[in-house]
C-alpha cells in the first residue's frame, strides 16, 4: 500500500511498550507534572490503579485510544448492561462519563438515521469500520439485494467485524478491505458512507479536509456521508457548544481527569460545528445536516453530494 497523509492507527496504534512500562510512564508524568488545581497527584494515581483493574482501563492505558471492540463495547452497553460485570471506574465510564454517553446516543442517531437511508440495492460503506454494528445492527428483513462494506487499517477489527456478520447472519452481504482512509482511491460506489472515529483522532484540518474529499470521490451522486465530530469541553477561557445543562458538571470533571489529565487519550481533537461544516463544504458537499446528542458533546452531520 502507498504512504497516504496518515499511514498509522490514529486511534489505537500500538506503542512501543509493555502495559507496565506505559502504566509506568503515565506514574512518572502525573508525579513530575505535580498537584493540578482540580486533581491531586494521589487522587490521580489512585485513579490510574483502578483503571489498571478492568480490561477497558488497560486498553486505554496502553494504548491511549479505543479499537474497534472497545468502541463496540461501549457503544453496546445500553442494550448489552445486563451482560456486564463492572469495576466502579468503568461503571462511571459506560453508565456516567459525559463523552461516553454522548457516543452511545450518536451510535443511536447514526443507526436511526442510515435505516431511514436504506433502499433496494444500495451499497454502504463503514469508514473505519469498527465491527460495523451501525450497519448490523439494522432491519434488512424487508430487502433483498444491498451490500454492506467494511474499510479499517486494523486487521484485527477488520475479523472482528466478520465475526459479527456471521454472529447476525448478513456475511453474505458483507465485504471487507484492509485500507487506509486517507486513500481510499475509490469513484462514485457507494450510495452513503458511514464514518465515526478518525476526525476526532486528527488535529490537522487540511487532513480532515482530504479524508472528507475522499469520502465526496466514493460516493455516487446523491450519495449520503453519515460522520461526527466532538465540541470543545468547558475548559477556561474556551467557547463551549456543550449543554450545560444536561451535563453533571462532577461527571464532567472526573472525565476531564481521566481522560485527559491521567491517560491524554487520541480523541482529544474538539472542532465546532462552523470549523466542520466549512471542512465538508471545502471537501464539495454542500448540503449538510446536523443532529445532537442531548448534551451537543458528539454531533451527527448527514451531507449528501
Amino acid at each position: 500500500m502507498n504512504t497516504p497523509l496518515v499511514a498509522k492507527n490514529l486511534s489505537h496504534e500500538q506503542r512501543d511498550v509493555s502495559f507496565q512500562a506505559a502504566k509506568q510512564g503515565l506514574i512518572e508524568k502525573i508525579q513530575n507534572r505535580g498537584e493540578l488545581p482540580h486533581a491531586s497527584v494521589q487522587k490521580q494515581l489512585e485513579l490510574l490503579e483502578q483503571l489498571s483493574a478492568f480490561d477497558l482501563g488497560k486498553f486505554l492505558i496502553e494504548r491511549g485510544g479505543l479499537n474497534g471492540y472497545w468502541t463496540h463495547y461501549i457503544i453496546a452497553y445500553p442494550e448489552k448492561a445486563q451482560a456486564y460485570s463492572l469495576h466502579p471506574v468503568e461503571e462511571f465510564l459506560l453508565n456516567s462519563a459525559p463523552s461516553c454517553l454522548a457516543t452511545q446516543h450518536r451510535f443511536s442517531l447514526f443507526k436511526e438515521t442510515i435505516q431511514k437511508h436504506l433502499f433496494e440495492g444500495c451499497v454502504l460503506a463503514s469508514v473505519p469500520s469498527g465491527l460495523m454494528a451501525e450497519f448490523l445492527d439494522l432491519d434488512f428483513s424487508n430487502m433483498k439485494t444491498f451490500s454492506l462494506h467494511g474499510i479499517d487499517l486494523d486487521e484485527e477489527t477488520l475479523s472482528q467485524a466478520k465475526g459479527y456478520a456471521e454472529e447476525k447472519g448478513l456475511i453474505g452481504k458483507c465485504r471487507f478491505f484492509h485500507k487506509d482512509a486517507w486513500n481510499l482511491s475509490i469513484s462514485e460506489e457507494y450510495d452513503l458512507i458511514a464514518s465515526n472515529g478518525l476526525a476526532i483522532y486528527e488535529a490537522d484540518d487540511e487532513k480532515v479536509v482530504a479524508l472528507y474529499r475522499q469520502f465526496y470521490n466514493a460516493l455516487k451522486s446523491k450519495g449520503t456521508l453519515i460522520t461526527s465530530f466532538l465540541t470543545p469541553p468547558p475548559t477556561s477561557g474556551k467557547t463551549t457548544e456543550w449543554r450545560m445543562d444536561k451535563v453533571n458538571l462532577q461527571d464532567a470533571l472526573l472525565q476531564k481527569i481521566v481522560f485527559a489529565d491521567i491517560l491524554n487519550t487520541k480523541w482529544q481533537v474538539f472542532r465546532s460545528e462552523e470549523t466542520v461544516r466549512e471542512q465538508l463544504q471545502k471537501a464539495g458537499f454542500q448540503k449538510i445536516e446536523i443532529l445532537y446528542d442531548e448534551a451537543h458533546i458528539f454531533p451527527t452531520l448527514i451531507a449528501e453530494k
